[in-house]
């Protein structure tokens, strides 16, 4: 973006000035010079919308296993074949899948399978986020709920722990990118001193690493998922105990923002992985009036306002679990329009949905249906911001 000043016709002067400030953000590896958003016209913080674009953490889930592969496509998907077979066809709407695989839950797969447990896989999923364009990923995580766990205790830790060695690596190349916490407490409810002691060893065992975000407050961020199922007596709890190691995001929505949860949280996020800008348009609104809400809602300790962070998703299926829903991809055109919309609410960040979530199909992770398209779709979206 061209500063006023460039072109005044009175002075070179003011356009050198601009040149040199743009050159140097270059240098630096900081966003294009741009004006944001007031934050008296928007309520947004300072925080313009090219640089929120830059700041997209999708969502990164540590379960791919063979095991979860076999169970999601069942005993009589032909594992031996090369290369794999699509388990499942579309309608030409890219909804009503027919699952060609009795027990399959899948609408695609890769050509061979691949495993988290492989360090190399996890490598390959860093290095094509960062081609995306992404500034990290929102890793999903959860612990065994003991004081004493380790990086070795469960399956989850140990991938945690290499995901960790992964970003370290590609950071000393040079490549910016880092992670975001998401903490799994929505899929089952979990004790508040499991919570806690997960994210007490959380802060124990990666204290000060370079592989955390911190751009939020100057700690490490963890979004807790599922946040709205949980009363505000063990919200309370969760938060005296973590907070002052994390900036503590919620996954709340319009209905469920209160100043008492407020008063908990850092900031929020809704994970709205099936948000339909088709047959649901008030969504945008809806979106939007939760931003406000959250940056009404008083200030954090540290006098620091409240931040939001838009959901952002390429489309969603689950009609092979069970489901009824389905929000087809029209070829990238749901990801922009998503974007585009919600761009509305001047969020202070995204958090994609997702890199890899297959089962519902909100994934991003190049496969046999889609290939790099989306990858492209968001790099495009990015690049353009």
């Amino acid at each position: 973006m061209t500063h006023p000043a460039a072109r005044t016709p009175r002075s070179r002067r003011p356009s050198l000035i601009v040149a040199l400030v743009a050159l140097t953000l270059a240098l630096l590896g900081g966003t294009a010079l741009s004006s944001p958003p007031s934050v008296a016209a928007t309520g947004a913080t300072a925080t313009s919308r090219a640089t929120a674009a830059h700041r997209m953490f999708a969502y990164y889930y540590l379960w791919w296993s063979t095991r979860h592969w076999h169970d999601k496509l069942g005993s009589n998907y032909p594992y031996g074949a090369s290369p794999l077979p699509l388990p499942a066809t579309l309608d030409s709407s890219g909804c009503q899948p027919t699952s060609k695989f009795a027990g399959n839950h899948l609408l695609d797969a890769p050509a061979s399978l691949w495993t988290q447990d492989d360090a190399a896989t996890i490598e390959r999923d860093v290095r094509n986020a960062i081609r995306a364009g992404l500034a990290g990923f929102t890793v999903d995580w959860v612990g065994t709920g003991s004081r004493a766990q380790t990086p070795r205790s469960s399956s989850y830790n140990r991938r945690l722990a290499t995901l960790v060695r992964v970003v370290n690596r590609v950071r000393s190349e040079g490549k910016r990118f880092s992670l975001w916490v998401s903490y799994e407490s929505s899929a089952r409810k979990l004790t508040t001193s499991h919570i806690v002691h997960d994210l007490g060893y959380l802060a124990r065992t990666y204290r000060g690493n370079a592989a955390f975000n911190r751009s939020n407050g100057h700690r490490p961020t963890v979004i807790l998922v599922g946040s709205r199922k949980y009363g505000t007596r063990a919200l309370a709890t969760i938060s005296r105990s973590a907070r002052r190691h994390f900036y503590l995001v919620g996954d709340e929505n319009w209905a469920t923002w209160t100043k008492a949860r407020a008063r908990l949280l850092d900031g929020d996020q809704y994970y709205w992985s099936s948000q339909d800008p088709y047959r649901n348009p008030h969504s945008f609104d809806q979106l939007a009036d939760l931003a406000g809400k959250v940056r009404h809602s008083g200030r954090n300790p540290d006098g620091s306002r409240k931040r939001w962070f838009a959901p952002l998703s390429p489309g969603y299926n689950t009609q092979l679990t069970g489901g009824s829903t389905c929000v087809p991809r029209k070829g990238g055109r749901t990801l922009k329009e998503l974007y585009a919309g919600n761009a509305r609410t001047h969020p202070d960040g995204w958090v994609v949905i997702s890199w890899n979530e297959i089962t519902e199909n909100t994934y991003l992770v190049p496969m046999q249906r889609y290939g790099t398209q989306p990858m492209s779709t968001l790099r495009s979206i990015i690049g353009s911001a």
